[in-house]
């Protein structure tokens, strides 16, 4: 059998005629693959220099942020200041408050289930002692028989 007669297309394929497909179609086809590859490893160099680049410019925000110390409102003015010292008082009131109102709940359900313990306790003891007083009739009944 002789060999057919093959060329190379244009990526290194061999072209062999009559196999069902057109090899332009297929040379076309490859050219797009090939520039959607480019273009994808473009993107990725540019979004990696910006990556470097944001990284670099957290890691300066980061130390600027860290050298500027704790927030305090005397630089804002006397209002600002004013108005955040009340409310450091209104907070601090109203952390007080709930724990106090938490005391006292607290309190009330400890006084309530020391209460429910009693009567538990006082209806127990009286069935008990009701239990106790049948038994004893019972066994004076049975012996009274006997």
């Amino acid at each position: 059998m002789g060999s057919t007669a093959s060329s190379v297309s244009l990526h290194g394929f061999a072209v062999v005629r009559g196999r069902g497909y057109r090899p332009d179609q297929v040379n076309t086809h490859v050219d797009a693959l090939f520039a959607d590859r480019d273009a994808a490893w473009e993107r990725a160099a540019r979004l990696t220099v910006l990556a470097r680049n944001m990284e670099a410019e957290l890691a300066a925000l980061r130390e600027r942020a860290a050298g500027l110390g704790e927030q305090t409102y005397a630089s804002l003015g006397e209002g600002a200041r004013s108005l955040h010292e009340h409310g450091q008082q209104e907070a601090r009131a109203v952390r007080e408050r709930a724990l106090q109102e938490a005391r006292e709940q607290r309190e009330a359900a400890q006084a309530y289930a020391d209460g429910l313990l009693r009567d538990a306790r006082a209806y127990a003891d009286a069935v008990c002692g009701a239990a106790e007083e049948e038994a004893r009739r019972r066994t004076e009944a049975a012996r009274a028989e006997a």
